[in-house]
């Protein structure tokens, strides 16, 4: 069993912004979870049987709209993530039509290589997304961002948090490709990309 992400990966200005900020987390927090992932926005992720892979990786176009741009918000919190139980701190992207399309046709074209472990959330959509597709945060439930890290509870967070949430961020993003890598933990290798 492997376990596959399709990715949006930050431009070159917004990657240098994550990675600022990954920077100033380590240094007053030591390390948290997240903190050494390749900087990406999670599209879907989910497990296959090791046998899918050459199947998957022949997938080379994935058709969308000829809107392929989206904003980066602003900064935001996770406060108590459901998955790591901690605050996960990150960049919001505003999620919009294209996005929207773009995670439907990713579902439609890779769905059916999902393998659904028993897993049970604390959450009936997410529940219900995760016996459908092998990932809980779909359609509505799926909120895109780039994730900065995600801090203990244990840690004092609160001038941190008012620091974060002043950062000002807006910026304009157009897509050519979206990214899939295998995860392995914390190491994310790169298998292709998908021209959209």
């Amino acid at each position: 069993m492997i376990k596959i992400g399709l990715f949006i990966l930050p431009n070159y200005t917004t990657k240098g912004i994550i990675q600022k900020l990954k920077k100033i987390v380590k240094k007053k927090f030591g390390n948290q979870t997240y903190l050494n992932h390749l900087p990406h926005c999670s599209i879907y992720v989910f497990n296959t049987k090791k046998k899918n892979l050459n199947e998957i990786k022949k997938k080379k176009y994935i058709s969308i709209s000829k809107s392929k741009a989206f904003i980066l918000e602003k900064t935001d919190i996770f406060y108590n993530d459901p998955i790591t139980k901690k605050n996960t701190y990150f960049l919001k992207i505003k999620k919009n039509n294209f996005l929207k399309k773009l995670q439907k046709s990713v579902l439609k074209t890779f769905s059916k290589y999902s393998y659904k472990k028993e897993l049970r959330f604390g959450n009936k959509i997410m529940n219900k997304n995760y016996r459908s597709f092998g990932y809980p945060f779909i359609n509505l439930n799926w909120k895109p961002h780039f994730t900065i890290a995600s801090i203990s509870l244990n840690k004092d967070q609160f001038k941190f948090i008012q620091d974060f949430k002043k950062i000002s961020i807006s910026k304009n993003q157009t897509l050519k490709y979206i990214y899939l890598y295998q995860i392995k933990t914390n190491k994310h290798k790169f298998i292709c990309k998908i021209k959209i």
